[in-house]
């Protein structure tokens, strides 16, 4: 089974899964106390320190600690010890010393310096009865994943280290060199989600699906790796239909825990399958589970969707150091792959079958979802109304962010694309997309509404669909010049649903109620100023809807009644006609709260505003532009 360790440090649970590595690294330190042990990473060690790379300490500021700090640091190394040890598990010889080592923390200037010290120092410590090495590797382990932005390469490495720095073959100095060797970088947080959406191709259910028989011929039970290998005839039958969710809400460290729980010969649910008419495989349930399988074995964890900001080369790294490449451990003679090797020959996933046509494939989904994760009411909506137009759009868009193809794609759905989510977001480089980050949950939802919104219950076909989508988005864009940072981003800079469908409904009337457009263009910057000032409104709309798609039409009053408020200065009204919105300045904001408020201003001023009409315009800082409208 995978082993998972979990404890608690200030309030912090650490939940980690153990590699391949680490654990035969705690074996092998079990095994050196009983005399059956010996190094075998000499050649290795010997490279390192022969090597003259210097390793540097990242100096950050002098840390802090207090006695409940310090009692969590104790408890917690406790309760690894129980893990460890082989008799009196838990029990200390010298609580006092193991304690000051955690005192000493005040004497450190980065998280990594303290954490590599407290670990040297535990070897100089006869801290607990038994399991002392173990407890001091996997604390090592523990605090470095869950305190700094590093994670350790070859654990069975520095594990060598430790015998020979007990046995006093290694000085302090070159133990240091032989830890800092080994700490890498993650070149992401540890809950970026990957985008593994392009592994398993989306496909529309042909009609003909709707009155298929049930076939009767057996059906495999399982799969194994090698089946998931490119150019495999069960992976090159494998397809999503249109209602399975993104596949890219799992993070890196569920990825990688998947991986280990399966080469650990550990639980991993079935995964279910359909079988179409024409032999394709539909996979029901379990497309993060079988495409994190996927990613691995063929080492693609985003390099083949480039339309998405994909950070394969990192988890690449990051995975290869953890737990090894597939094609490298598939061809390597070294021992210590050999239970690996087995397991990815012998063992298979168990899967079920779904049998009947393509509304009991539906069914079985929605039933499926309801008694797991919570499927939500846009969900819901788009499997039973997948063959609307409204659906048909809102997928054929989000395809070409997640590399799909679609029948629905085209031009006009790509450039709706385009001008939803390019540029991708990023908080350094300061993009602001139109319709927040592609990588967020359940992003087809938010397209989903959008799309419904331009339909506005016309029912129009696709092609209108798109034609309209269009005008509205050039209109946002290319008229008005709004800046989507203002709109769509609120004072800690995540993205406001709420205020996006709101816009795009207001949006709308704008164009279709040309004196309410010659409004908004005379007092824009009133109007824009003022959604600054009582930024939180929209949210306390939505809250009062309860949900952001039933907020839209209120958000859009608001708009107006604001944008009226502006044209005759009678900001009375928009208490009258919204009181319960909270109208009090920001004097009873917590001292975090300001700080977030005055972030947000200064944000704010950064951006350039219209020569013309003073209100926000896209663009730079310091530009001097005039909104396209304003020049007509």
């Amino acid at each position: 089974m995978g082993v998972k360790f979990v404890g608690s440090i200030n309030n912090i649970v650490i939940n980690r899964t153990m590699t391949p590595d680490e654990r035969q690294a705690y074996k092998n330190l079990k095994d050196y106390d009983g005399g059956e042990y010996k190094v075998k990473s000499i050649e290795r060690i010997t490279e390192v320190l022969s090597k003259d790379n210097k390793y540097q300490i990242m100096q950050n500021s002098v840390l802090e600690t207090n006695q409940d700090e310090i009692d969590d640091f104790l408890n917690y190394a406790q309760l690894v010890n129980f893990r460890h040890a082989d008799f009196r598990p838990g029990l200390y010889v010298d609580k006092s010393a193991y304690e000051s080592s955690y005192a000493k923390k005040v004497y450190f200037s980065s998280e990594l310096e303290f954490i590599i010290e407290l670990f040297i120092s535990h070897h100089n410590i006869h801290g607990f009865a038994d399991g002392n090495k173990r407890t001091a590797l996997n604390v090592l382990i523990d605090l470095t994943n869950k305190l700094t932005k590093y994670y350790l390469k070859d654990i069975l490495l520095i594990q060598d280290a430790q015998i020979l720095y007990l046995e006093k073959r290694l000085t302090k100095q070159e133990f240091l060199k032989l830890i800092y060797n080994e700490v890498k970088v993650k070149l992401f947080i540890s809950t970026m989600k990957c985008n593994l959406e392009h592994l398993i191709p989306r496909r529309n259910i042909e009609a003909s699906d709707n009155n298929q028989i049930a076939l009767q011929s057996d059906r495999r039970s399982g799969f194994n790796l090698t089946d998931l290998e490119k150019g495999q005839f069960f992976y090159d039958q494998l397809r999503k239909p249109v209602f399975q969710r993104d596949t890219n809400q799992w993070t890196v460290e569920r990825l990688e825990k998947l991986i280990i729980t399966f080469l650990d010969d550990g639980l991993i649910p079935a995964i279910i399958l359909w079988e179409s008419s024409d032999g394709e495989i539909y996979v029901i349930d379990g497309s993060h589970r079988i495409s994190s399988l996927i990613a691995w074995v063929n080492s693609d964890y985003g390099k083949e969707n480039q339309l998405s900001d994909s950070n394969h080369n990192a988890i690449e790294e990051y995975i290869n150091d953890k737990i090894g490449s597939y094609n490298e451990i598939k061809a390597s003679k070294n021992e210590k792959y050999k239970q690996v090797k087995q397991i990815i020959a012998k063992r298979s996933i168990a899967v079920q079958w779904v049998t009947g046509n393509y509304e009991k494939v539906k069914e079985s989904f929605i039933r499926i979802n309801e008694q797991g994760v919570v499927i939500s009411e846009d969900e819901k909506e788009l499997i039973e109304n997948d063959s609307l137009d409204t659906s048909k759009l809102s997928r054929a868009i989000l395809s070409h962010g997640l590399g799909q193809t679609s029948r629905d794609q085209s031009e006009k759905s790509l450039e709706l694309f385009n001008r939803l989510f390019i540029p991708y977001f990023s908080f350094h480089l300061k993009n602001f997309p139109l319709a927040g980050s592609l990588n967020e949950d359940f992003v087809i939802s938010r397209i989903y509404n959008f799309v419904k919104i331009v339909d506005s219950g016309e029912k129009l076909g696709i092609k209108d669909l798109e034609e309209k989508a269009l005008n509205l988005l050039c209109f946002v864009q290319d008229e008005l010049n709004i800046n989507q940072q203002v709109y769509f981003y609120g004072a800690t800079q995540k993205f406001k649903t709420n205020s996006f469908y709101g816009f795009m409904r207001f949006m709308s009337l704008l164009i279709e109620n040309q004196d309410l457009l010659s409004q908004f263009v005379n007092n824009r910057r009133e109007f824009e100023d003022y959604l600054v000032e009582n930024e939180r409104h929209i949210q306390e709309i939505a809250r009062k809807k309860r949900q952001a798609k039933k907020a839209y039409d209120e958000v859009a009053d608001y708009y107006k009644a604001v944008l009226e408020a502006c044209s005759n200065e009678e900001f009375k009204n928009i208490q009258l006609r919204f009181p319960y919105l909270d109208f009090r300045e920001n004097k009873h904001v917590s001292t975090k709260g300001k700080n977030i408020l005055r972030k947000y201003e200064d944000n704010i001023s950064k951006i350039p505003r219209c020569v013309r009409c003073g209100g926000f315009i896209d663009g730079r800082e310091g530009e001097t532009k005039s909104h396209s409208i304003c020049t007509k």
